[in-house]
């Protein structure tokens, strides 16, 4: 099956245990150990090793793709495509929801189709094809899922509304030359079904909260939270 997996990625892994650990999800390692710690048995190091190089990936793309923007149309634009929305619809289209390796709790309440797991499994994959063949094998890859997105962006058609981190970035930073910082205050409900609140903070100043299913989710949510009452001041 993971063969099927490599062709759609174009890459064929050196290592295979490691695209497999890309696809273990903690709720299938911790059931797996019978509960006992598996901090190196699931895919959680491999997210966040994968989301660093979307990041230094995604921005060698857009850099040549669109070499008159500025660093924020760039980051802006690169903001538009490492959301969890975007990031779980190519995990979809890869079609990690029949790869990825779930708990018997999550398997049931459907955690293949959580926009949070797609998302974090296709960062997980990403990141092992950095450690399996490095950076040019990941920004080829990179290149695969996301170059006919890349491709349709435009200066002017790209819908930010919902990309609240970024536009609260660009206020506090035109505000005050700072930019804010998000900590998690609070986690609750089990790994299944996890609830996650937030603030987001400038300095050591609270300026909101935000809950989600996801760290992302809530982060944004915070964000939209402090724009709301910066737009009502």
């Amino acid at each position: 099956m993971n063969s099927n997996l490599e062709a759609r990625l174009a890459y064929t892994f050196t290592s295979g245990d490691l695209l497999t650990l890309a696809l273990t999800h903690k709720s299938f390692a911790n059931e797996l150990a019978g509960g006992a710690s598996t901090t190196r048995l699931d895919n959680e190091r491999l997210e966040f090793l994968g989301d660093a190089v979307l990041d230094l990936t995604l921005s060698d793309l857009l850099m040549r793709t669109f070499p008159d923007d500025t660093e924020g149309a760039l980051s802006r634009k690169r903001a538009s495509l490492v959301n969890e929305e975007v990031l779980a619809k190519i995990a979809a289209e890869l079609k990690l929801e029949e790869l990825l390796r779930l708990g018997k709790g999550e398997t049931k309440t459907g955690g293949v189709f959580k926009p949070r797991i797609l998302a974090s499994g296709l960062e997980a994959v990403i990141g092992a094809v950095f450690q399996d063949g490095g950076f040019v094998s990941a920004l080829q890859v990179t290149e695969s899922l996301f170059g006919p997105r890349v491709t349709e962006l435009s200066k002017s058609d790209i819908d930010f509304r919902h990309d609240y981190k970024t536009r609260l970035q660009e206020r506090l930073q035109e505000k005050h030359r700072s930019t804010p910082t998000y900590r998690i205050e609070a986690e609750s409900g089990p790994d299944h079904d996890k609830q996650f609140r937030v603030s987001v903070r400038l300095g050591e100043e609270v300026l909101g909260f935000g809950e989600g299913k996801s760290k992302k989710a809530a982060e944004q949510n915070a964000a939209r939270e402090v724009l709301e009452k910066m737009y009502e001041q």
